[in-house]
């Protein structure tokens, strides 16, 4: 069985869905693996890499697309991309930002995993929004000109930074706790109440949703992290906004931020993981190699889908 893996065409996208310690377990299964040339070199994982591992590169995607049994990306392939595959093909990928279009092959919608214990390991969206949540800690301490934590000097005495956190799934979470790692004053608030002893967990301390509007004028560093891109709820919009400081940094990662808002201090970052792409392609290789674990049956080395498991149910949609 044929598994192919080709370079990411979204604009900004660096990861890629298969690294070479991956792929050398998945050959060790009996899968071949072949891939576009290059598809690693923006993660950090050249051709050589892969070769040495038993991978056969490619010079197209095409060549890719249209002989592998099992696609594997990062994101669902682009129209272009789409007719360059075969019928029936298992395309394993995030379709969140996918247009609604008549398949041809069969799908693995990875944004669909359950929140289930078991599911965990394969869960591509808490692996790769946890590197977000740390990656736009430090693009928000780029952007500012002060320090983050206090500091006591024979000069005086700086305070510590006063961020806020808002929305505490599993990027906000990491951001908090990052932030306080860093000495931080760290505050946060998401609208499930559950999440306030979460919030603790990391060190924040938590703001009842009814309240944060008072709350905005002291913060130095906001992130929004509320749902994900581009399934998210306005928080800050132009009346919002005019009670926050203008100084203060503004991180902006799932959209929650009405886009009439345009500031020198506010970033929209959609796709941070990409950032880190060499560590989050190491996560999401893993995770795809754990889900491979669920529909591969080694000893006949063919898939087998069961749709009577929980998880398969949740992500799998056959072509018709």
């Amino acid at each position: 069985m044929i598994i192919g893996v080709i370079k990411e065409q979204t604009a900004g996208e660096n990861r890629v869905a298969i690294t070479p310690q991956i792929a050398e377990l998945l050959v060790n299964q009996g899968f071949e693996i072949i891939m576009e040339q290059n598809a690693g070199k923006n993660a950090g994982f050249d051709d050589d890499s892969y070769l040495k591992k038993s991978v056969k590169i490619k010079s197209t995607a095409n060549e890719v697309l249209s002989t592998g049994n099992i696609i594997l990306k990062i994101w669902a392939p682009s129209k272009d991309e789409q007719l360059q595959l075969k019928n029936n093909q298992l395309i394993i990928a995030d379709f969140s930002r996918c247009p609604n279009l008549n398949f041809h092959f069969n799908v693995i919608a990875l944004e669909k995993i359950p929140r289930l214990s078991r599911a965990q390991d394969i869960d591509i969206l808490s692996s790769q929004d946890n590197l977000a949540g740390y990656k736009a800690t430090l693009l928000a301490c780029n952007k500012t000109n002060r320090c983050v934590p206090m500091m006591i000097t024979a000069a005086g005495i700086i305070p510590p930074l006063k961020v806020f956190v808002w929305g505490l799934g599993v990027a906000g979470l990491q951001a908090a706790a990052t932030f306080k790692r860093m000495g931080a004053k760290v505050f946060a608030t998401d609208l499930r109440e559950e999440t306030s002893q979460q919030a603790l967990s990391v060190g924040a301390e938590f703001i009842s949703p009814d309240t944060v509007i008072n709350f905005l004028p002291k913060f130095d560093i906001i992130i929004c992290s509320a749902g994900r891109y581009p399934h998210s709820p306005t928080l800050i919009d132009e009346n919002i906004y005019k009670k926050i400081p203008p100084s203060t940094i503004i991180i902006d990662i799932s959209g929650n931020v009405s886009q009439k808002i345009e500031s020198k201090n506010l970033s929209r970052e959609y796709n941070l993981a990409s950032q880190i792409s060499n560590s989050a392609s190491r996560l999401f290789a893993r995770n795809l190699y754990n889900l491979i674990q669920l529909i591969y049956d080694a000893n006949s080395q063919n898939l087998s889908i069961n749709m009577q498991d929980k998880i398969i149910k949740s992500i799998y949609k056959e072509h018709s």
